[in-house]
């Protein structure tokens, strides 16, 4: 878990150095006019797929931001038991008894999230927002039916945190997200992406 944590973290601190190497002084201006960003993200984790979405902003010397994402890999939310950890079926009438399973699995993520931008001394942007998630992995049985793994969240919060780079009407984002589910478990995403500036 920690190399996997290392692992997201050394490619969000890459990305925030290739973005600022693209960085350059502006001269002092007495106001920023807003503009809208559009932005196509992908968020990098230890699922197998990553997950796709788009963030709207209005940057100026400060602003704001929507982001909605949805994991592509295979979804199937509905499951008929849970999974111990001790990997035994943890309700129904098969409490206790050692699964078998197809090989299919799925894994359901849905996230959206809003907070502020805060410019800094060159054309690069901070953000911070928090808002809700939901996260949950599933595996098929032999007889057809679904458990729910013990590593899924469910209903979460999240705290999402980054740099944006500017380049002409261009941005590049490099950030980080933390679902925070029940029990205070954790999960760990890194966000990138690619816009394009309007200027009005």
């Amino acid at each position: 878990m920690k190399n996997r944590s290392l692992k997201y973290i050394l490619t969000v601190l890459l990305s925030v150095f290739s973005i600022g190497a693209f960085g350059k002084s502006d001269a002092p201006k007495t106001e920023i006019p807003m503009c809208t960003n559009l932005i196509i993200n992908a968020g990098i984790s230890a699922n197998r797929q990553p997950a796709l979405g788009f963030t709207v902003a209005r940057i100026g010397m400060f602003g704001y931001y929507a982001n909605f994402m949805i994991g592509i890999d295979n979804l199937h939310l509905a499951y008929d038991y849970r999974i111990a950890e001790d990997g035994s079926l943890a309700d129904g009438d098969y409490a206790g008894v050692i699964p078998f399973y197809s090989g299919r699995r799925a894994t359901n993520r849905f996230s959206g999230t809003a907070g502020a931008f805060f410019r800094m001394g060159i054309p690069l942007y901070t953000y911070i927002g928090a808002g809700y998630g939901y996260r949950t992995e599933t595996r098929e049985l032999l007889n057809k039916q679904w458990v729910q793994a013990p590593s899924s969240l469910g209903h979460c919060g999240l705290v999402d945190a980054g740099l944006m780079g500017r380049i002409g009407n261009f941005t590049l984002q490099a950030g980080y997200t933390l679902f925070i589910g029940q029990q205070h478990r954790l999960y760990h995403e890194a966000k990138v992406g690619i816009g394009f500036i309007i200027e009005k």
